[in-house]
């Protein structure tokens, strides 16, 4: 059975290059030039994977992102001419699997969609979707952080972490181990994305269990599960 990829780019060359290579690969290709475009096209078809552009005519593309996890954890490999380190760790903690800077070679790029799709497993949900923290309830269902009667809201990719952490609390887990489980194989060097993960979860929990989230050098993080009680 082939993989159906919904192409939303608002370059015609470039649509017309990536239909050609993935149609050659055995891809059926679906394509959009705009956020509605690719919305619609989205919810019609409910594709294997999306290539993102993001700078569309009626919008950003990170709104298609925003609006695909509402309802779906499918691959997103995001193309732009931003090359910025911040711009790609923002779109991969709000979701996108991986990133492609303009100009980029098509052979790259077919291969990041064939690991991609390989590597992708639909999530199933946990027996206990809800898991205790210290003082806070992780909501893995619905994406959500319950702590003294406050919801405080997690990017996919926050879940995901806290998720891996918190299967064994109090064990340790390797920054290339989380980016492999997270990201896939071929993130297992790009440790900054960890680290700024790392960063956005702690302004987050902080305020209320304060260290929770652990660092040890050339071991990787964990939940602390042996802190000492506050005075």
């Amino acid at each position: 059975m082939s993989h159906t990829i919904l192409l939303v780019e608002d370059d015609a060359n470039i649509r017309q290059m990536l239909s050609i290579a993935l149609g050659a690969e055995g891809y059926l290709c679906v394509e959009a030039a705009s956020v509605r475009e690719a919305l619609s096209l989205f919810n019609q078809h409910r594709p294997d994977l999306v290539i993102l552009d993001l700078g569309l005519p009626d919008g950003e593309g990170s709104e298609v992102l925003k609006r695909i996890r509402e309802s779906s954890r499918l691959p997103v490999l995001v193309l732009s001419a931003r090359d910025q380190e911040l711009d790609k760790v923002d779109l991969l903690s709000r979701g996108a699997n991986d990133y492609v800077s303009k100009p980029f070679g098509i052979r790259e790029l077919v291969t990041r969609v064939k690991v991609l799709l390989r590597d992708f497993n639909p999530v199933v949900e946990p027996t206990t979707p809800t898991r205790q923290i210290g003082k806070i309830a992780l909501d893995i269902t619905e994406r959500r952080l319950l702590v003294e009667g406050e919801v405080i809201a997690l990017a996919p990719k926050e879940v995901q972490l806290l998720d891996e952490l918190t299967k064994q609390p109090g064990a340790f887990v390797s920054q290339q181990e989380l980016l492999r489980r997270i990201w896939g194989l071929h993130h297992s060097e790009d440790t900054h994305y960890i680290r700024v993960l790392v960063r956005q979860l702690r302004k987050k929990i902080d305020p209320f269990e304060k260290d929770l989230i652990e660092t040890m050098p050339k071991q990787g993080y964990r939940i602390a599960v042996d802190k000492p009680e506050a005075n």
